[in-house]
């Protein structure tokens, strides 16, 4: 969308929280390099940098509240070691006692009682005491060893949350300077401009149109998207044409004319948002009253930790305006748009996924 439209939108914005008082924008002139059309341009750069610092805001809350639990699971994994040591410390020492007996040959005289055995009750008795014994020193070894093996696994897991919370503060370093940077920016912009109060106010008004309105209707997309794709594998079962084989190699073809009407058959919702499928990427877009929303991205063949087909999100724009990487983050964490081929069959694997000919080609293979 151009920047022109873009000012509309905004002008739509105002009047909607505004009402009468909704602040009017010049009608651009046609000329695309007349100072005019720069202005405005920095006007958009203000906008989203404002737009953009409101996420990267809500993602430090974010980082800090993970980093409450996290330090509150490494207090925890703390007192563990603290008695685990304590504990172990006992174990060891008993078990270092039943290892010195068999070096020096202590345990012998147990074998000899049987030797010594005068009857049949007292052989019995005796290997009835050595496999007491035999057993009572294996129960102490195993747990010794037992609790090792615990406590190895505990200090390991300390590690690997220290090394989180580390790399958490870092994150949260560079989302704080980040937020340093953008302000300075839009300081700077906007003490070049004589309109500064007005684009101030325009700042109000988009940000408390995404939080109110914007951020619902970019979530209710996801979830409906997130839905749409999980139920995908059973509708190719139901619609074999878009799926084939040969050997133990199945290829799935969808073209986007259909993956646009499997949304709008399943989701009213998708009336208003349709995918175009591009060459190596994919681009979802919708619009609905004064909400626009544009997703672009990529679909790639993974292996690890499982085998799936992940959609990666390259940009998210809503009205325009690019969300930040923190924004796009939240989303893929919560909404998952990802494909599962064993879902369609079991034992399928992806091989690789690309986007040609207006149609989104998987290739799979039957792992035996």
């Amino acid at each position: 969308m151009n920047i022109w439209r873009q000012l509309l939108c905004l002008i739509l914005i105002s009047s909607l929280l505004l009402g009468s008082e909704a602040l009017v924008i010049a009608e651009p002139a046609a000329s695309s390099t007349s100072p005019l059309a720069t202005e405005d341009e920095e006007l958009h750069d203000i906008l989203q940098s404002s737009l953009s610092i409101v996420e990267i805001d809500k993602e430090i809350e974010r980082i800090q509240a993970r980093q409450l639990t996290l330090q509150e699971q490494i207090l925890d994994t703390e007192l563990k070691l603290y008695e685990g040591e304590d504990a172990i410390e006992n174990k060891r020492k008993q078990a270092g006692k039943v290892l010195a007996a068999y070096y020096k040959g202590e345990r012998i005289d147990i074998y000899l009682s049987i030797l010594k055995s005068k009857s049949l009750e007292q052989f019995l008795y005796s290997l009835e005491m050595i496999e007491y014994i035999l057993s009572q020193d294996r129960r102490l070894l195993d747990a010794y060893i037992e609790d090792y093996e615990a406590l190895s696994s505990l200090y390991e897991q300390y590690a690997t949350e220290n090394e989180q919370l580390i790399a958490m503060e870092q994150d949260l370093q560079n989302q704080r300077q980040r937020i340093v940077e953008l302000e300075q920016q839009i300081d700077t912009q906007l003490n070049g401009r004589t309109d500064a109060e007005r684009v101030t106010l325009l700042i109000e008004q988009l940000i408390q149109f995404w939080e109110q309105q914007g951020i619902v209707q970019v979530r209710a997309y996801f979830e409906a998207l997130a839905s749409a794709m999980n139920e995908l594998p059973g509708w190719l079962q139901k619609n074999s044409q878009y799926f084939s084989y040969k050997g133990f190699n199945y290829t799935v073809t969808l073209p986007e004319d259909v993956l646009n009407q499997y949304l709008q058959d399943y989701d009213p919702m998708f009336e208003y948002f349709k995918f175009d499928f591009n060459e190596g990427s994919i681009t979802a877009y919708g619009k609905r009253d004064e909400i626009e929303i544009e997703i672009t991205g990529q679909y790639t063949a993974v292996d690890e930790p499982s085998n799936y087909i992940q959609f990666s999100m390259d940009e998210l724009k809503f009205n325009g305006f690019a969300l930040p990487d923190s924004t796009k983050q939240e989303l893929a964490e919560q909404f998952d748009l990802n494909f599962y081929p064993n879902m369609l069959i079991k034992l399928l694997r992806a091989k690789n996924v690309e986007v040609k000919d207006d149609q989104l080609i998987i290739e799979l293979k039957l792992a035996l």
